[in-house]
């Protein structure tokens, strides 16, 4: 019997030594670092965050069901405008550029100007031979003389013989009015008896003939009237087309000297020494002014309005240009070509291709940076961060730029989970920092950029 007690002191002795040297705290259970509850499909994992329960992981501090809150980096949503920066090829061409055919054909006598030569407007460039155009000059010269003379002869000749029927009419007319006064007075005889029948029959045919007198002047008159008005005016048209012909021989013989419509620089000289330049040939090409084209997508051509600002690199420089045609069509190839004009004094050697940058504005809403999107195969979601606890959130993206995005279904203000560890869940409690700029890159001296805020050119 004392054995046995003795027996049963040792075992508890036993017992109580062997509780003592257990580490307290430790709780039966499943392991640390061994998620609680279903994994959440669709994320990836981030190398950045280590696997819960591996070395250098969470398992220390921070695992699901451990109790205390997971680290994680936070990112700012910002509300803002989504740019994003395009670069297209860009070509020199001409404001201006004009292909300046000959008026009049001839032989080229003189080439006063080569390609390249910058010329000021009206300066001649070349020179075709003028012989036969100064003998056409004269023979219309000629021709509208003889029309004038033939018209003066015509015009003096009408008015001389005017004047006479005008005396032959005034003479008729006093001849009717005296026989008409001597038939009135042989009646008055008659009835006193004094006249015979015969005598009132001749004073009657006297009248009757100054009549008929005072008619064919007045008709030659008329005639002579219709002969200015028709034949006069035919010869006063002579004369008119005479003198356009001399005006028109003239002026073959200016066009004979090929001037610069306006001032520029030639681009060809297509015109050789000897040979004949036909009329309506090209002469010589002359360009004025320097405008960049380049081409741009169809749904991109009202974000570049005229007067709206791009640049254009060429080697090392790069100058601010003006869009100053945008012709809202579409052009071969699918892109809309529109056309920029560089600075006041700026001089860009022609048909050189550059490099066309600009900006164009994709969204406006709340941005995050792209690695907080997360996919689980049927929607898009971020973690967003609610009074220190991750929140799920459904979210639509409107558009990319770069390691941005615009979304819509979130509030700007609040705090979305860059990079979400594996294992964070929705009600997962975490703690975070800011998360560092993506465009800093590691051991860059450059700072760290706001989230949500704006980026530099060049780095969209």
């Amino acid at each position: 019997m004392a054995r046995s007690a003795i027996l049963i002191l040792l075992v508890l002795a036993l017992g109580i030594l062997v509780g003592r040297i257990t580490a307290p705290g430790t709780a039966a259970g499943p392991a640390q670092g061994t998620p609680r509850g279903p994994s959440t499909p669709g994320l990836t994992p981030n190398p950045a965050f280590p696997a819960q329960g591996r070395p250098g992981g969470f398992a220390a501090r921070g695992a699901p069901g451990s109790g205390q809150p997971l680290p994680v980096q936070l990112a700012l949503v910002e509300a803002g405008t989504l740019e994003a920066t395009r670069q297209v090829g860009g070509t020199v061409v001409p404001a201006v550029q004009a292909n300046v055919p000959a008026q009049v054909g001839g032989a080229v006598v003189r080439v006063l100007k080569n390609p390249g030569d910058t010329v000021a407007q009206g300066e001649a460039v070349v020179q075709l031979d003028t012989q036969a155009l100064q003998l056409a000059l004269a023979n219309a010269r000629a021709a509208l003389r003889a029309a004038e003379i033939n018209l003066a002869t015509q015009t003096r000749t009408t008015l001389e013989a005017r004047s006479r029927l005008e005396a032959q009419v005034r003479s008729a007319q006093a001849a009717l009015q005296a026989a008409q006064q001597n038939y009135q007075a042989t009646q008055r005889v008659k009835a006193l008896g004094g006249a015979s029948d015969t005598e009132l029959a001749q004073a009657q045919a006297a009248l009757a003939q100054a009549q008929a007198n005072l008619e064919a002047a007045q008709s030659a008159l008329a005639d002579n009237l219709r002969a200015e008005q028709e034949t006069l005016a035919a010869l006063r048209v002579a004369v008119e087309q005479a003198r356009n012909q001399v005006a028109q021989a003239e002026l073959n013989l200016q066009n004979a000297t090929l001037r610069a419509p306006f001032a520029g620089s030639l681009l060809a000289v297509s015109a050789t020494p000897g040979a004949y330049l036909a009329p309506g040939a090209t002469a010589f090409v002359l360009a004025q002014g320097l405008r960049v084209q380049f081409g741009v997508p169809p749904e991109e051509v009202h974000l570049l309005p005229v007067g709206s600002e791009v640049r254009f690199t060429l080697g090392a420089q790069t100058y601010l240009l003006k869009v100053e045609q945008n012709p809202g069509g579409t052009a071969s190839g699918g892109l809309v070509l529109l056309l920029a004009r560089p600075p006041e004094g700026v001089h860009l050697p022609l048909n050189t291709v550059g490099l066309v940058s600009y900006t164009v504005a994709l969204a406006r809403g709340p941005l995050i940076p792209v690695n907080a999107l997360q996919s689980d195969g049927s929607q898009l979601f971020v973690y967003q961060v609610e009074e220190g606890v991750a929140r799920r959130q459904a979210v639509q993206v409107l558009a990319q730029a770069g390691d941005r995005v615009a979304v819509a279904g979130l509030a700007a203000g609040t705090q979305v989970v860059v990079n979400p560890p594996p294992g964070l869940l929705d009600g997962t409690p975490v703690v975070g920092a800011a998360s560092p700029s993506p465009q800093t890159r590691e051991g860059s001296s450059a700072p760290p950029r706001r989230p949500g805020s704006r980026p530099q050119p060049g780095g969209r």
